[in-house]
């Protein structure tokens, strides 16, 4: 899908850019990624650049992450830049910065194929509302609970779409998915630090 960035400042919510997620699936295969950049309007107020790739495979109905990684600059300088390795089979996960970690058995996923998770979850099992993951990023592996809050209807060039709400206390986010559209993402609101981000969908890319 392809997304209009937006971020709370102090002249108010403002669109400073754009964001991309795109999965691209072979056979059992995928390859997940989203860009997300300021514009160069906004560059003196926010120059902010992430790209985030995930890859894995789908078993009976699971995403199977193996690789994940992040570069994420801020005025021009790099912040994070990592690369992770994920074993589920021997339960570990290494990190290009060196560190290695021990995972419990079960589902392992990234801050990215989460989303994934998330999808094929609420599709298999829809009378449930909470979905847990064990989450790895560069500062190790934890828990993360996503709560389904109920229905909400969103506005999108015109045309309401029916969405699923869901939040995860543990990141400041709060999510809004697409009940048609195989729960993909419409809206995301994210708070980083003292800024508050929203990703509003602009078009579904087929």
């Amino acid at each position: 899908g392809s997304y209009e960035l937006y971020a709370d400042t102090k002249m108010g919510n403002l669109k400073i850019g754009t964001a991309v997620l795109d999965l691209n699936v072979v056979e059992d295969q995928f390859t997940f990624t989203t860009e997300a950049k300021t514009e160069s309007l906004w560059k003196a107020l926010y120059d902010f650049s992430r790209y985030e790739k995930s890859t894995g495979n789908e078993e009976d109905g699971q995403v199977i992450n193996n690789y994940f990684s992040v570069i994420e600059k801020i005025k021009g300088e790099i912040k994070k830049n990592y690369e992770i390795n994920i074993a589920t089979d021997k339960n570990y996960a290494i990190s290009s910065t060196g560190e290695e970690w021990e995972i419990k058995p079960g589902l392992l996923v990234d801050p990215l194929s989460v989303y994934l998770a998330l999808s094929n979850d609420m599709l298999n099992n829809p009378n449930l509302n909470e979905f847990t993951y064990q989450v790895v990023d560069q500062n190790g592996v934890k828990y993360l609970k996503f709560v389904v809050k109920g229905k909400e209807n969103i506005e999108i060039n015109g045309s309401e779409i029916e969405t699923s709400r869901v939040i995860c206390d543990e990141l400041d986010l709060i999510l809004n998915l697409s009940a048609k559209d195989n729960f993909q993402p419409v809206k995301i609101h994210k708070v980083n630090g003292k800024t508050e981000f929203t990703m509003i969908l602009i078009e579904f890319i087929g």
